[in-house]
């Protein structure tokens, strides 16, 4: 390793021309990453469902009152802000969403050039962008969005630190609280990560001898009430439009309801995401000893790198669920301190290697014909399900949220996420018994059930009902192979419904 490549690198910002020219690569990067799933209606169960709301937000429904969830309300008005973009939504979600992934990458390439060179800082951007699909952001989950509102408010950190006086670090502090304020309204989560931050310009306002602990204690509130004001905002219209009730209980209540049942383990989940991210931590394992060692030639604050990741980390075991996505946050600070390993010829080359292999084994990118699958599989379900809809709601118990969209069906109930009435672990939170009831006494037109066995997290109460009602009041007349995971789902129609013929097998 030479001299030259572990050159420290300048605390300041880079050109605005040639952030022009990084951001244009990083866009194309972005795009090509994910250009065998443009158009893939059925990326992630998630994203299928914020979609969904949005599409309902357009026709006056509410959420958490007309359409129930507990994420933040600033992800469906940033689906809401998509929708009309293209004719069902599905493209425009996606692109705008690799869109946020090409700008989350270029603050990236802007935080890391604090610590790395040039070529580091932009191998590190588009090793997020590689990345995020191991991870499964491919598309649109939430956070391909917060992340980048989480690495402008870390890149204001790092100005603040930088700033010479008081009112410079109190600039950039309240800015970058905003910023991960605005990153709590899209998943709450993002708030672990936003105490990393507020202790970091607390700490620097202390070691700057800037007034008295008093003042600084003041400031400090006046940060945290910047951090909270846009969930105050969100709290604040629905009170005012008489739903504060409602909200209260999805965002907030209805977490601490929710429960696993006895023999439940996501531990599986912990496997398989710790796998996927073993090749970033491997790279990160040799990376951040030379960070740590070059520490005070760069200049920049390696102390708050460490403690954004550690953050980081703890917002993926917050939550318990384990899920690949939940590790995406991570992987943005984790990659910044790779930036001086990649800055290397040799780590560069080695680093990129592994990534694109990582990605090649696990997604099959870009041989993966995963989306021309997901197509021929949706548009199956909706010819079949579609001629149903004009007589009742479609309801799908477990299977792509999507098909609610794409037969233009009605509601049938306001919990429609898969999960809240047919997993164990919601039974509490939403009074699942009682919302199934309701549900069925709509009596749908038709209905997608999963063919394979009750699995232990299942609600044996509501499928119990369920099961009733099928065979009280309805005919199986179609098998489907599901997107995800492979299992088959079967569509069962209303009786009366069906040609007298039928009706009589």
């Amino acid at each position: 390793m030479t001299a030259a490549s572990l050159a420290a690198p300048r605390n300041i910002g880079l050109p605005a021309s040639r952030n022009i020219w990084i951001m244009l690569a990083l866009l194309a990067a972005a795009l090509a990453t994910r250009a065998n799933r443009f158009g893939d209606p059925a990326i992630q169960m998630d994203e299928q469902f914020y979609l969904l709301v949005a599409d309902r937000m357009w026709h006056g429904a509410l959420p958490y009152v007309s359409i129930w969830d507990r994420k933040p309300i600033l992800l469906f008005l940033i689906y809401a802000a998509l929708r009309p973009l293209s004719p069902d939504g599905i493209l425009a979600y996606q692109i705008g969403a690799a869109i946020f992934a090409a700008v989350t990458a270029l603050f990236i390439v802007l935080i890391a050039s604090r610590f790395a060179a040039l070529p580091g800082a932009w191998l590190a951007g588009v090793s997020y962008l590689l990345y995020l699909p191991l991870l499964e952001g491919a598309g649109g989950q939430s956070p391909v969005f917060y992340n980048l509102f989480m690495a402008i408010a870390a890149w204001e950190v790092l100005r603040a630190e930088e700033a010479p006086d008081e009112s410079g670090i109190i600039r950039c502090g309240s800015r970058a609280v905003f910023w991960a304020g605005l990153a709590i309204q899209v998943k709450y989560t993002a708030a672990i990560e936003g105490c990393a931050y507020g202790l970091w310009l607390s700490l620097l306002l202390a070691r700057r001898r800037f007034g008295s602990p008093l003042r600084i204690f003041t400031q400090v509130m006046l940060w945290f009430a910047i951090a909270a004001a846009p969930t105050l905002l969100a709290v604040g219209f629905y009170a005012a439009i008489g739903h504060g009730p409602e909200f209260v209980q999805a965002n907030f209540i209805s977490i601490f309801l929710k429960h696993e049942p006895d023999g439940v383990s996501n531990l599986g989940f912990l496997w398989r995401t710790g796998v996927r991210l073993a090749p970033l931590l491997l790279v990160a394992g040799f990376a951040i000893p030379i960070l740590m060692m070059r520490r005070e030639a760069i200049g920049a604050p390696v102390s708050f790198l460490l403690l954004w990741i550690g953050f980081a980390a703890a917002g993926f075991f917050s939550i318990g669920n384990y899920y690949g996505h939940y590790a995406l946050p991570l992987i943005v600070p984790v990659i910044i301190a790779c930036a001086p390993l990649l800055g290397t010829r040799a780590g560069g080359i080695a680093g990129l290697t592994v990534f694109g292999w990582a990605a090649f084994v696990v997604t099959g990118f870009p041989f993966d014909d995963v989306r021309e699958r997901n197509e021929h599989r949706i548009a199956a379900m909706v010819a079949a399900a579609e001629p149903y809809a004009p007589h009742g709601c479609i309801y799908v118990n477990d299977g792509p949220s999507i098909l609610y969209l794409l037969t233009r069906s009605c509601l049938p109930s306001r919990y429609v996420f898969p999960s809240h009435l047919a997993d164990a672990a919601e039974a509490r939170a939403i009074d699942a018994a009682r919302s199934m009831a309701a549900l069925l006494a709509t009596r749908p037109a038709a209905i997608f059930v999963p063919a394979a066995p009750m699995r232990p997290e299942r609600n044996a109460i509501t499928a119990a009902m369920l099961n009733a009602a099928l065979a009280d009041g309805y005919e199986r007349i179609a098998t489907f192979p599901d997107v995800f995971p492979v299992r088959d789902l079967i569509l069962y129609a209303r009786k009366d419904l069906l040609p007298a013929e039928t009706n009589q097998l």
